[in-house]
């Protein structure tokens, strides 16, 4: 009986590592993923969000994906960043500053005005490549708009949502930079 299941344990770790591992394929490239982690419950918006997002970005629009975490926890919020799974962060302006001191959010200056989101701007790390023929980075310390204030925006307004406190961020990670300028803009219009 022994012998046979140790024959047996490796085929076992094997196919569930497999079964595992099939799980980790990463998202579908036609979607875009927002998380939310607000003091509040903004689990109450999921749905209804989505819905006026995918109205107001048309037919060409990726599947918007919105994960809520229903408690704000700290280690959620790391593991999330890290994860680098989310296209657009929308978290509270001391979360969003800390994680900005390490380049964890892109610059929007391009994008946005800063002087409309002042708010957002604080001097935070950007990646910088050390030379033209390397692919090593530094982070270097600049003062950019790095997070628009939710209480700004327009559908956050309409959805009767008001969270001074929390604002959207592109993680560096995001799968689709531009999608999420566009996303980000049709939560600001």
């Amino acid at each position: 009986m022994r012998a046979g299941l140790k024959r047996l344990s490796p085929w076992i770790i094997g196919m569930l590592a497999l079964v595992l591992l099939a799980g980790c394929g990463g998202r579908d490239k036609d979607s875009f993923s927002i998380f939310i982690m607000d003091k509040g419950d903004a689990s109450v918006i999921r749905e209804e969000l989505a819905q006026k997002l995918k109205d107001k970005l048309g037919e060409q629009a990726p599947t918007i994906e919105i994960s809520v975490s229903p408690l704000y926890n700290q280690q959620k919020l790391v593991v999330e960043y890290a994860a680098g799974e989310h296209d657009l962060f929308l978290l509270p302006e001391e979360d969003m500053k800390l994680y900005g001191q390490n380049g964890s959010n892109l610059p929007l200056d391009d994008a946005f005005d800063k002087k409309t989101y002042a708010r957002g701007v604080f001097e935070g790390g950007v990646f910088k490549k050390k030379g033209q023929e390397e692919e090593e980075t530094d982070v270097s310390k600049e003062t950019h708009l790095f997070g628009i204030p939710v209480e700004q925006m327009k559908m956050f307004k309409e959805l009767k949502y008001n969270s001074k406190t929390l604002f959207a961020t592109v993680p560096p990670r995001t799968s689709n930079k531009e999608e999420a300028i566009k996303v980000l803009k049709a939560l600001t219009e």
